[in-house]
């Protein structure tokens, strides 16, 4: 069997530290597992993790079966990234006018809860970022003294954030349908709070997404 490229090793091992938010010192060995272990992943984090492969080396994971063989271990992890990752070809340098994603959404400045787009790529995933001061107006009533990020709204910058996320042969306009919400920890300001949105399936006009505010986790269907 072919050795694992140790650069590959080590940007996965990265990954996980960055992800899982382990200690930058965390000791990774190749047969280390990553189900059972104390790092012992579930579904969600196998969602961030994929995601961030699917960035980082073009790798695609196809199915949830192939997932948990292929994060049994650090080592096979590594190994499948090595053995499925696609090669960059390099591409002129584009002339095209960058895409203003935030114009994309149906809603005004007012009632935006995505503040930057990091990434986009139609039919699969967005990342974007949803900066909170503390000075924001729905903070002085929705527990005065002790402010909170109201869950309502955690959850609609999701589903803004999943508008841009799925198959740009998508209707413009999308509502959201329903969605499944657990939130972990309350989020206080001031805040930066990562967003992720993963494009899963579609039936008719309706599509689903799977999406995370930094290691909380919802589904929702727009």
């Amino acid at each position: 069997m072919e050795s694992i490229d140790p650069d590959i090793l080590s940007q996965v091992r990265a990954l996980l530290i960055r992800d899982l938010k382990l200690p930058a010192d965390r000791q990774l060995p190749e047969d280390m597992p990553l189900f059972g272990s104390d790092i012992d992943l579930d579904s969600l984090d196998m969602l961030l993790l994929v995601t961030s492969l699917e960035r980082q080396f073009g790798v695609r994971i196809a199915s949830r079966t192939v997932g948990q063989q292929v994060f049994a271990t650090v080592g096979s992890l590594a190994r499948y990234v090595q053995e499925n990752r696609s090669t960059p070809i390099a591409a002129a340098p584009s002339t095209a006018t960058p895409t203003d994603w935030l114009a994309q959404l149906p809603h005004g400045p007012g009632f935006r809860f995505v503040s930057t787009i990091t990434e986009v790529t139609p039919g699969q995933s967005a990342r974007g970022v949803w900066n909170l001061t503390g000075n924001e107006p729905f903070f002085a009533d929705h527990f005065p003294n002790n402010p909170i990020v109201p869950g309502v709204l955690l959850a609609e910058a999701l589903a803004q954030l999943s508008g841009l996320a799925g198959p740009p042969t998508s209707q413009p306009g999308g509502m959201l349908a329903h969605i499944d919400v657990r939130f972990l920890a309350p989020v206080r300001p001031p805040a930066q709070i990562e967003l992720l949105s993963s494009f899963t399936g579609a039936l008719g006009s309706l599509q689903n997404f799977q999406v995370a505010l930094a290691r909380e986790i919802q589904d929702t269907q727009k």
